[in-house]
């Protein structure tokens, strides 16, 4: 059986097209290059640090509330960061031993 040459031809381009369009699928894809799976995982791991400082800033953002309005949080606050005490009260301070290694 004969096959015209020009339909030989266009087969074989046919062909190539088909390869050169699946190389160009590959690579994005992470099959040679792995950029796209690094910036991915920058991108995670930038999202959780995000998540992380959201958290933080909320933490804060109570903390500042409560000693804008909490007498109590205000008083706690100068005891254990400032060693602060009532005129009067006798503090006793405790120091526990180090636990053996």
């Amino acid at each position: 059986m004969h096959v015209p040459a020009a339909l030989s031809r266009w087969t074989v381009r046919a062909l190539l097209a088909l390869v050169v369009a699946g190389a160009i699928a590959y690579i994005p894809a992470g099959g040679v290059d792995d950029r796209a799976t690094r910036l991915r995982q920058q991108l995670d791991a930038a999202n959780a640090e995000a998540a992380a400082l959201r958290a933080g800033n909320r933490a804060l953002a109570e903390e500042i509330k409560a000693l804008s309005t909490d007498a109590g949080a205000i008083e706690a606050r100068a005891r254990d960061d400032l060693d602060m005490v009532f005129p009067g009260e006798v503090v006793i301070r405790i120091d526990r031993p180090e636990a053996p290694r």
